[in-house]
């Protein structure tokens, strides 16, 4: 049905869109890389297993706060219908009083 090349090639293509996994890299003490190393013999796995799992507990316990945090936060197109109220500096302008320059009333009457 399908040729062992053309296998090849999807597969390949396939895994070049999906990029699942973001890179990052950061510098530790000698004194830090020690301790992370000790922690890793003494749970009998690898420096990065220890490093994600200490990740993900701290991120449970701000799993709280940022969901508290994208409640709050408003999108940046979000109107602010009360500003007067803060800022008692702000001068808020009337529909009519704009109009009156542009319409004549005379002008009007003839009509």
């Amino acid at each position: 049905m399908y040729n062992l090349a053309f296998l090849k090639l999807l597969i390949v293509e396939r895994s070049k869109n999906r990029k699942k996994f973001k890179k990052i890299t950061f510098k530790l003490s000698e004194s830090e890389y020690n301790y992370l190393q000790t922690c890793a013999m003494l749970d009998k796995t690898t420096n990065n297993k220890i490093i994600k799992k200490f990740l993900r507990t701290g991120f449970e316990t701000m799993r709280e706060r940022v969901v508290e945090w994208e409640k709050q936060k408003q999108p940046i197109n979000q109107l602010d219908l009360f500003a007067w109220l803060k800022d008692p500096e702000f001068e808020q302008s009337s529909l009519l009083s704009e109009d009156e320059f542009f319409y004549n009333k005379k002008e009007e009457k003839d009509g």
